[in-house]
């Protein structure tokens, strides 16, 4: 490779880890909605759905937050499955919160609107899996 290739490729790179490094910041800003979230839910304690969502945005919170690229190998490979698995089963949690607050809604008469804030937090627990992944596996990224 010329002198400029290896510079575009190095610009390339680090456009690529600032990018991620953006994604991390969403997943802490993430986990620490669903901190919040997770600490109202056990304190309201209105039901056993109620426990449920509480502890599991406390254990997924903490499980985004965890130092994923200064992990051993072994350590990275469970706390990665463990990450996917949360995020997909966030994904199913969120749609039943929707789903309760809709017929909560319907029982007091009132309409709920499009339910954004929740599509966003889908989407940024979503963004986390591939953003760790990356950030370990960066020469995947070509």
């Amino acid at each position: 490779m010329s002198k400029p290739e290896v510079e575009d490729f190095q610009s390339i790179q680090n456009m690529y880890a600032r990018g991620l490094g953006y994604g991390r910041i969403a997943g802490c800003a993430l986990a620490a909605i669903l901190g919040v979230e997770g600490i109202s839910a056990l304190l309201k304690g209105d039901g056993v759905f109620e426990l449920f969502k509480g502890s599991y945005y406390a254990v997924y919170a903490l499980t985004i937050i965890l130092p994923y690229r200064r992990m051993k190998d072994r350590a990275w490979n469970r706390c990665f499955i463990l990450l996917s698995s949360l995020s997909a089963l966030f994904v199913f949690v969120m749609v039943a919160v929707v789903i309760f607050a809709y017929m909560a809604a319907a029982d007091r008469g009132e309409r709920l609107g499009v339910p954004g804030f929740e599509g966003t937090l889908i989407f940024l627990a979503l963004l986390q899996v591939p953003v760790v992944f990356f950030q370990r596996k960066p020469g995947l990224l070509h």
